[in-house]
């Protein structure tokens, strides 16, 4: 019997979502029969050994969004304001960069790489920060597909990093649109949605001691946001909303699941706030971070996603729908690929408070219709968005690119 075939997979995600969630869910579906995973992250290493049944290694990369202090200190001063100056100032920061971070990790991953004797590499995020995934592809002599899970800024070097990409890997079609816009011809372009494992989201018959927790009466309309509570993923819009939803139907509950994560605590304290200058105390419940996120959903009449940008994906969209619930997301990005408008939840455009509280409001008040679209939901996951599918869509980039 021949050996699995071993594929260096680099993750520089440096906070938990839905990258990791998707990474998650490819490493435990993928046959370890074929391919020997050899996975390096920042993610905490207790995490790591309870979800991670791979050879793995921790290291947190540096990332020039976070390890960036000097730099704005340097950028802030009065000369840096003429254009000519700051572009010079950026090219030196890039060559600085490159010399001291980015070739000393590429050299790292080789290292790695040629213990494991890898034969492909799997970079995990964004390309603006994988230059020594790439780097280290080259060292190697191996083939580098690049996971594409978020909009990438449309700039000579992300272009000229997406050239010395073998083949990318697009979550969704909107972020396949993006690498169209570097340059990338299609032929080097798949589309493999993220996906999740449907014996996660099993409803639990002993989900009361929930409702006790918090409060709940039997039959009260819940409905919730989960996820990062940052500004771009719409907790104000959805806050704005509840108050839309009370005044039609007072008894309703809205619920916050998530913590602020890589985002500002200041950001989450003015969302509790805005809360109780709206009158929604006992209204609006924040529960902070939570482990039991199924079971939450499960708890919910209507799963909300209220991005006031592009989603590149939705993890959570598919995680409502495979608990059977409909959702109400709104019209950008990846929701497009997931939400079949009217059949699966409600579409509505990014922003817009009024429409996005009538229609929490319509399946609120709809048991029977909230009932047809948690259960088209899930068969929608089941078909399209499973993590075995996933894994044999991967499976085959990788024996494309000579993995097997």
């Amino acid at each position: 019997m021949e050996k699995p075939i071993p594929i260096l997979i680099l993750d520089n995600t440096f906070a938990f979502g839905g990258a990791t969630k998707s990474l998650c869910y490819l490493l435990r579906a993928l046959d370890k029969k074929l391919f020997e995973p050899v996975l390096v992250t920042g993610q905490p290493r207790e995490f790591l050994a309870e979800h991670f049944d791979c050879t793995w290694y921790h290291y947190v990369p540096k990332l020039p969004w976070v390890n960036n202090v000097v730099y704005r200190k340097i950028a802030a001063l009065w000369v840096f304001r003429f254009r000519l100056l700051r572009k010079a100032l950026n090219l030196l920061r890039f060559l600085y960069w490159v010399a001291f971070v980015s070739i000393p990790e590429a050299l790292r991953y080789f290292r790695l790489g040629r213990k494991h004797r890898v034969v492909l590499v799997h970079l995990n995020n964004i390309l603006g920060s994988q230059l020594a995934g790439i780097l280290a592809a080259k060292f190697l002599r191996v083939p580098c597909v690049a996971h594409l899970r978020d909009f990438e800024e449309v700039h000579p070097i992300t272009r000229f990093y997406a050239s010395l990409v073998d083949h990318h890997v697009a979550i969704s079609d909107a972020v396949r649109d993006n690498l169209r816009k570097l340059g990338v011809p299609d032929e080097q372009i798949t589309v493999v949605h993220d996906a999740l494992d449907l014996a996660d989201f099993q409803p639990k018959a002993d989900s009361g001691h929930l409702a006790k927790e918090f409060g709940l009466i039997p039959g009260q309309p819940t409905f919730g946001i989960f996820g990062r509570v940052v500004e771009w993923k719409g907790i104000r819009e959805f806050i704005l909303a509840v108050r839309e939803v009370v005044d039609d139907i007072p008894e309703a509950r809205a619920f916050v699941v998530g913590s602020h994560s890589d985002g500002d605590e200041d950001f989450f304290l003015d969302m509790q706030q805005l809360a109780a200058d709206l009158g929604l105390v006992g209204k609006v419940v924040f529960t902070g971070y939570r482990k039991d996120v199924p079971a939450l959903m499960d708890l919910m009449g209507v799963i909300v996603h209220a991005s006031t940008r592009p989603e590149p994906f939705g993890m959570v969209i598919i995680e409502g729908m495979a608990m059977k619930k409909p959702v109400v997301a709104t019209r950008g990005g990846g929701p497009l690929d997931i939400v079949v408008n009217g059949e699966t939840g409600l579409l509505v455009e990014m922003g817009d408070v009024k429409a996005l509280g009538r229609a929490i409001n319509t399946l609120l008040r709809q048991h029977d219709l909230r009932r047809t679209m948690g259960l088209a939901g899930w068969a929608r996951v089941s078909r399209q968005f499973t993590s075995r599918r996933y894994a044999c869509q991967m499976a085959t980039i990788y024996q494309r690119l000579g993995a097997a």
